[in-house]
């Protein structure tokens, strides 16, 4: 009867090492595809910045051209407001350059 329990108690001690150990690789094969994902996001977020950046000049450019044209009012205010926001950015993206040198 001893042996029969101490088989039993073996065989439960491999089940809750090798469940454990199956535990572990889960975590970091989740792990592994996490880093990925976010890898890919981080990628698919500097295309977009790249684009936005894009759109704003392009937008810019065609209120530039409606300025030229003689509209006023609005299109030199969305001007100013563009050129506001297009410098502030530079000035913080050289700020944040900077940080990372130091």
């Amino acid at each position: 009867m001893d042996t029969i329990i101490q088989a039993a108690a073996v065989i439960s001690a491999f089940g809750v090492f090798f469940g454990a150990f199956a535990a572990i690789v889960r975590l970091i094969e989740k792990n592994k595809k996490e880093v990925e994902r976010n890898k890919r996001q981080d990628s698919d977020i500097a295309k977009m910045k790249k684009e936005q950046t894009l759109l704003v000049y392009a937008l810019r450019g065609c209120l530039d051209g409606l300025h030229q044209l003689g509209c006023n009012g609005r299109v030199t205010d969305s001007i100013n407001r563009i050129d506001k926001y297009l410098n502030k950015a530079a000035h913080d993206q050289d700020d944040e350059s900077n940080t990372f040198n130091e």
